[in-house]
């Protein structure tokens, strides 16, 4: 049998690996020329970038996917302090901030107790009878609470508060939006630990590709899938421009609203008449640094007021430059080859790249470490790069947002129930958004898969 994957992020090289243990050929197609998807890498000159993911959390799953394959956990390396979130105002280098050494230990305790809770149903794809369950009714406070009331129950101080808020950023969403829960990111973070791999998501991507290549795995990259082939109720074949790819099974780890687009009526997943919550969009600046700079791994900056960031976000406008919060990966504070700068400003999936609002955080950065940013590279990055990339439905960065009605057995599907073998795997489905939940999402449609088969 024949199972083929479209699109090789992390979540359809890992599915691609796990599926070839069983299936006497897996193909990947990918769009782009190398592989990755969101979390691929490019070189310029001398320069080296991680283009998305640079928190490696929950390495546990990690663990347990590469002992599930038969291979040794990619090494890390533990980053301290985690990371240091800054309150202060638009260009103003008197700042509080945080690290995340005094964090209340009530606070640690009952975000494990999410965390634990979580870990239940992370793990398998989640139906509506088990979130009916009585742990799902017991934690309910949990689910109907957002995390910013979750916080504010803990944290007097508001540096602290957003410390612990930022986060749903990165499970693309709105502290005042996403559901308690997800604090269990927080212990993840604060006690667990961020990790790096060893040479970033790039040295990751590449040891997933090494492994699948070596098991056999054909990938064909510059194939755009554009057309989806169905007979009965069974897809047979996708093909792009100039080129064709049959198959038994049929996993998409491409953009699932592209995906959709190009099925018949009849097959859609996608409800017409819904309003999907997706992430925020980003605008990131890559730029090639020449000095050392006085800057942890990773730093959040919140600058002035930060809930009418977010409410810019849900407008699908830019922040107003006083009011830009962002996110900073030095790696070279870590990895001593790196001598890459990456920002990350979250903005609305309607919007576009803004020098003026680039330019003026690169300057507050600046202000807030009190030296000169020596840049020889950059380049900028936002909303239609990523459409034109990944096909990102309206440019989204992260996929659906974390909502509560986005949570579990209430994000995309992981099998199109009208097509008996076409699943899909990836941050639209469970059990969401971040490179661990992705590794989860290949685990879960690969076993789904081959215990359907069998």
């Amino acid at each position: 049998m024949k199972a083929v994957v479209v699109g090789a992020g992390i979540g359809g090289i890992s599915t691609a690996i796990l599926l070839k243990k069983v299936f006497e050929e897996v193909t990947v197609l990918e769009k782009n020329s190398i592989p990755g998807g969101r979390a691929r890498y490019f070189s310029a000159g001398e320069y080296r970038f991680d283009m998305g993911p640079s928190w490696y959390l929950m390495s546990e799953i990690f663990e347990e996917f590469f002992s599930e394959i038969g291979q040794v956990s990619h090494p890390i390396e533990r980053i301290k302090p985690p990371v240091k979130v800054i309150e202060s105002k638009f260009l103003e280098k008197q700042y509080g901030e945080f690290t995340g050494d005094d964090i209340d230990e009530r606070y640690l305790y009952k975000v494990k107790t999410f965390y634990d809770f979580s870990k239940n149903f992370i793990k398998k794809e989640m139906t509506l009878l088990d979130f009916l369950n009585k742990e799902v009714i017991t934690n309910l406070s949990a689910l109907l609470n957002t995390l910013d009331n979750f916080n504010s129950m803990y944290f007097k101080d508001s540096l602290i508060r957003k410390a612990m808020g930022f986060s749903s950023v990165f499970i693309g969403g709105s502290p005042f939006k996403v559901p308690a829960v997800y604090a269990m990111i927080n212990y993840a973070i604060y006690h667990q630990g961020v990790f790096y791999p060893h040479k970033g998501f790039e040295g990751y991507v590449k040891r997933l590709y090494e492994i699948a290549t070596k098991m056999g795995v054909q990938f064909k990259f510059n194939f755009q899938v554009n057309k989806v082939k169905i007979d009965g109720n069974k897809v047979v074949e996708v093909s792009s421009d100039s080129e064709k790819e049959r198959g038994d099974v049929f996993i998409f780890n491409m953009d699932y609203f592209y995906a959709d687009s190009l099925l018949p009526e009849e097959y859609k997943v996608i409800i017409k008449g819904r309003r999907y919550k997706l992430s925020p969009s980003a605008i990131l600046a890559y730029i090639g640094i020449e000095d050392k700079l006085d800057l942890p791994h990773h730093t959040v900056v919140i600058n002035g007021n930060w809930r009418e960031h977010f409410e810019s976000i849900e407008r699908n406008s830019l922040p107003s430059i006083e009011n830009t919060s962002y996110y900073v990966s030095y790696r070279a504070a870590t990895d001593k080859e790196a001598r890459d700068l990456v920002i990350l400003i979250p903005v609305g999936t309607g919007t576009s790249i803004s020098k003026e609002l680039v330019d003026a955080i690169i300057r507050d950065l600046e202000v807030k470490i009190g030296s000169k940013i020596k840049a020889n590279y950059l380049r900028v990055y936002g909303p239609e790069d990523f459409k034109r990339d990944y096909n990102a439905f309206e440019g989204a960065a992260f996929g659906l947002a974390h909502t509560l009605d986005q949570t579990g057995p209430f994000r995309l599907p992981m099998k199109n129930t009208k097509l008996k073998n076409l699943y899909y795997v990836g941050q639209y489905t469970q059990p969401g958004i971040g490179v661990p939940m992705v590794t989860l999402s290949a685990m879960i449609v690969s076993k789904k898969i081959l215990n359907e088969l069998s």
